[in-house]
C-alpha cells in the first residue's frame, strides 16, 4: 500500500470516529511564506514593506481564478501594534458557500503593485454615481490632505449606513468651505478622517472613494452581510457601466455572515507573508485548501523555506501554527466539554516531540512557543492544579471561566499569552475581535520544504485529539526537570517520543506510521557530516538549542531583550557500539562521552559556534570549526574530520545561495575530512560534566580541564 492511501485510510478512520461520536471539529492553519532572497527589512523583521502587498495581490489573483472563481479580493485592515505607523493590511478572498459570484468581473480588480490607469475624475465619477443612485448626493464631501496646496481633493466621502431596509447618510459637520481635513498619513481616506468631530450619536459609517497611483480605492464601511452584498451588486453595476478597471476594494469585511460566505486572508505579519486559512471541518478539506494555497504562492515565486547564508535550510521563521475549534459556540468541542482542554495539555507536556520537532531550529524559554515547563518554576504546579479543577467541576463550565483558568499560565516569561505553546488568545477574549471563538492555536509549528508533509504534520494532530477525545489522558504531569532539554534537544529521543506517540495512536484504533514523519525528522534535525570508520561510522546531526534572553536594554523610548544566539547544539551518534572497546572519539580534544539510546550510542555536543553582543561567557572562545578525531588503542588519530558552523573559506558570504544545489554545496563545504591530524598522537583530556546533563558535552565548560 502507498503512504498516500494509507495516509488517506487513516483520515478516513479519524473522521469516521469524530462523525460517529457527532464531534464537530474544525481546524485551520497560517502557513507563511517568503521571496527565495529575503534580504529586505519586510521579509525578515518588519510586517510591512513595498512589496508584499504586491505578492499577496498577485497570489490572490492565482487563488481566485483556479479555487474561487468569482469571489471578492478586498483590503482589509487589521492589528495596530506599538512603533508601526499603520494597521498591518490584511489581502482578503471572500467566497460564497453557495458558489454564487459575488465579484464576477475579476478582471476589474487590481492584482499587483503597478500603477493603474484612472484618473481623479474617474474616482469623483465613481462616488457621485453612487450618491446619484441612492439619492443621496447632498451629503456628499470632499477631503484634502492637511496643509496641501492642491485645489483638488484626495477622496470623496459619503456618509452611508443601512437602517430599517434602506440605505441613509448622516449630516456631518463638513462642507465645501469647511472641508474634511485628513490625518497625514498613506492609508485609505477611510481611516484618516476626523471623525471625532462628530456628535456622539452620529453615524461614523462612510464609504469613501479616492485614485491612488492609478488606481480607484472604495473604502466599504462596516456593514453585515446582506446589506454589504446589496452595496457590493450597486458598486459592480457603476464600474461595469463606467468601463473601469484597476480597482481596489479596502476598508471593513462583511459581519454576520453566518456560514455564508468563506474567507481566506493573505495578512503582513513580521519577515512573512502569513495565510489564514479558513477553517475546515475535516482533514481532506484542509489538505485541499493548504495545497492549493502552495501552488498559488509558487506561482508567484513565494516558497516555504529559507536558505541561510551558510547554506542551512530552514522554514520561513514566521510559524505555521494549527488552530482547532467548532463550526459554533453550541458545537465546539472544547466548549461542549472543557474536560477535554486538561487532557490536551496533559499529553503535550507528557510528550516533548509535540513542542520541538515540529517547530523552528530555536527553541525553549525565549522561544515563541515556549512549553509551559519552560516558565516560572511555580508554572507547572500551578497547571496541575488547574487541570484537576477543571476536571473534576461538576456544573457546566462556560468560556469566560476556561478563560480565567489557564489564560495566566499558557505564557511567555513576560506574561505574553500569545507566545505560548497552545495559546487561548482566540478562545474567550473579550479584548480581541475575534477572541470569542472557542479556538485553540497549537503555536509549536512552523513550515516545512512541501505542503503535503505540512498536511501530514496537520493530520497527526488532529488524530492526536481524535484519541483524547475518545479515551481522555489523566496522567499527571512530568517533572523532567533539566532532562527536558538534556534529553529532547537531541533527535535520538524526539523520535522515540514520535514513536511513543504512534503506538499509543494505534492502541486506540489509529495506526499512524511514524515513518510518514521521517522528512519533518531529516527537515529538522539533518545529517551534517559522517565519518566512516573501518566497523562502522559517526554520524553528526543537527539538534536544537535554546538562546537565552539576555538582560534588558534601553533603545530610546524602548525597552527590549535580545537573545544570546552564540551556541550550537549537535548529535554524535556511534553506528557500533562495539568500536568503543578498541578507541574512542575526541572532539577538540575532549573524549566524547556516549550513552546508549535506543541500541544507538549518542551524545549531544554543544558549543560556542559564533560570537555574539550581548551573549553569555565572554571569556569562551568561537569553538568552530569542531575537531572530530577516532583515535586507536594505541593513542593515534586513525580518522578524522572538521565540521564548520560557518565559512570555512572564510568570514563572509557574498549573499544567501540562489538555489538548493548553491545550498546544499555550500553544506557539504562545511563537512570536510581532516587528513592533516591523522596519524598524530593527540592528548585526549577527560570531559568536565554537570549532573544535569547526562547526554549532552558542554564544550563551553571544557577550557579550565
Amino acid at each position: 500500500m502507498s503512504d498516500r492511501k494509507a495516509i488517506n485510510e487513516l483520515a478516513h478512520a479519524v473522521e469516521s470516529y469524530l462523525t460517529s461520536e457527532g464531534i464537530d471539529l474544525t481546524m485551520g492553519g497560517e502557513p507563511t511564506f517568503i521571496v527565495s532572497q529575503p534580504n529586505t527589512a519586510e521579509w525578515s523583521t518588519a510586517a510591512m514593506g513595498p512589496e508584499k502587498l504586491g505578492y499577496a495581490r498577485r497570489m490572490t489573483a492565482e487563488i481566485i481564478n483556479k479555487v474561487y472563481p468569482g469571489a471578492l479580493a478586498m483590503q482589509v485592515f487589521g492589528k495596530w501594534y506599538p512603533g508601526e505607523a499603520l494597521p498591518r493590511w490584511n489581502f482578503m478572498t471572500l467566497h460564497h458557500q453557495g458558489n454564487e459570484p459575488i465579484w464576477p468581473e475579476t478582471n476589474r480588480l487590481l492584482f499587483d503593485d503597478v500603477t493603474g490607469e484612472n484618473t481623479a475624475a474617474d474616482a469623483k465619477a465613481v462616488i457621485n454615481a453612487i450618491a446619484q443612485r441612492l439619492s443621496l448626493s447632498k451629503h456628499l464631501l470632499p477631503a484634502y490632505e492637511q496643509d496641501a496646496d492642491s485645489a483638488e481633493p484626495t477622496g470623496w466621502v459619503l456618509p452611508l449606513d443601512y437602517v430599517d431596509g434602506k440605505w441613509v447618510s448622516a449630516d456631518w459637520p463638513f462642507s465645501e468651505s469647511e472641508a474634511i481635513s485628513l490625518f497625514a498619513g498613506d492609508s485609505p481616506v477611510g481611516l484618516r478622517m476626523p471623525l471625532e468631530k462628530l456628535a456622539e450619536d452620529c453615524s461614523r459609517k462612510a464609504i469613501t472613494v479616492e485614485m491612488r497611483s492609478g488606481a480607484i480605492e472604495i473604502f466599504i464601511p462596516p456593514l453585515e452581510w446582506p446589506e454589504f452584498r446589496i452595496l457590493i451588486n450597486l458598486l459592480r453595476e457603476i464600474v461595469v457601466a463606467l468601463d473601469l478597471s484597476d480597482i481596489v476594494f479596502c476598508g471593513y469585511a462583511p459581519s454576520e455572515t453566518k456560514g455564508e460566505v468563506l474567507s481566506l486572508g493573505l495578512a503582513a505579519d513580521p519577515g512573512v507573508l502569513e495565510v489564514n486559512l479558513p477553517p475546515t471541518t475535516t482533514w481532506s478539506g484542509y489538505d485541499k485548501i493548504l495545497s492549493q494555497c502552495a501552488d498559488a504562492a509558487s506561482a508567484v515565486q513565494l516558497q516555504l523555506t529559507k536558505f541561510q547564508l551558510n547554506g542551512a535550510l530552514y522554514g520561513t521563521g514566521g510559524g505555521a501554527h494549527l488552530a482547532f475549534g467548532g463550526s459554533s459556540a453550541e458545537t465546539n468541542p472544547f466548549l461542549c466539554k472543557p474536560k477535554r482542554i486538561a487532557s490536551i495539555l496533559r499529553y503535550w507536556q507528557h510528550h516533548p516531540a509535540l513542542s520541538y520537532l515540529f517547530t523552528g531550529q530555536y527553541v525553549g524559554p525565549g522561544s515563541q512557543a515556549p512549553r509551559v515547563d519552560e516558565g516560572p518554576r511555580h508554572g507547572l504546579y500551578e497547571l496541575e492544579v488547574a487541570c484537576e479543577g477543571l476536571e473534576n467541576m461538576q456544573s457546566s463550565v462556560s468560556g469566560e471561566v476556561i478563560d480565567q483558568f489557564f489564560k495566566n499560565l499558557l505564557t511567555d516569561s513576560s506574561g505574553n499569552t500569545h507566545r505560548a505553546e497552545l495559546c487561548f488568545d482566540k478562545f474567550h477574549n473579550y479584548s480581541a475581535p475575534n477572541g470569542c471563538l472557542g479556538i485553540i492555536e497549537f503555536r509549536a509549528f512552523e513550515t516545512l520544504p512541501k505542503a503535503s508533509t505540512m498536511s501530514v504534520v496537520a493530520l497527526f494532530v488532529r488524530t492526536i485529539l481524535a484519541r483524547l477525545f475518545k479515551a481522555p489522558f489523566n496522567q499527571e504531569l512530568m517533572r523532567f526537570g533539566p532532562s527536558l532539554h538534556d534529553n529532547y534537544f537531541l533527535p535520538a529521543f524526539l523520535w522515540e517520543d514520535i514513536v511513543a506517540i504512534c503506538s499509543d495512536l494505534a492502541e486506540h484504533g489509529f495506526p499512524f506510521d511514524p515513518e510518514w514523519l521521517r522528512p519533518v525528522l531529516d527537515f529538522r534535525c539533518p545529517t551534517l557530516g559522517t565519518l566512516d570508520l573501518p566497523e562502522g561510522s559517526i554520524n553528526l546531526r543537527q539538534a536544537f538549542e535554546s538562546w537565552p534572553l539576555m538582560a534588558e536594554e534601553s533603545q530610546g523610548a524602548a525597552t527590549v531583550r535580545v537573545v544570546d544566539n552564540s551556541s550550537d547544539r549537535l548529535q554524535l551518534t556511534l553506528s557500533n557500539p562495539g568500536l568503543l572497546e578498541t578507541g574512542k572519539l575526541l572532539a577538540n580534544g575532549i573524549e566524547v562521552p556516549f550513552e546508549n539510546v535506543g541500541g544507538n550510542m549518542i551524545c549531544g555536543i554543544r558549543y560556542k559556534c559564533a560570537s555574539a553582543y550581548p551573549a553569555l561567557h565572554p571569556h569562551v572562545p568561537i569553538q568552530s570549526p569542531l575537531l572530530l578525531e577516532w583515535v586507536d588503542q594505541n593513542g593515534l588519530t586513525t580518522k578524522a574530520a572538521r565540521y564548520f558552523y560557518w565559512n570555512p573559506r572564510g568570514d563572509i558570504y557574498e549573499g544567501r545561495p540562489k538555489s538548493a544545489g548553491d545550498a546544499q554545496k555550500l553544506r557539504e563545504e562545511r563537512w570536510s575530512l581532516a587528513e592533516d591530524v591523522v596519524g598524530g598522537k593527540p592528548t585526549p583530556t577527560k570531559p568536565k560534566l554537570a549532573p544535569e546533563y547526562r547526554y549532552t558535552l558542554d564544550l563551553r565548560r571544557q577550557l579550565s580541564v
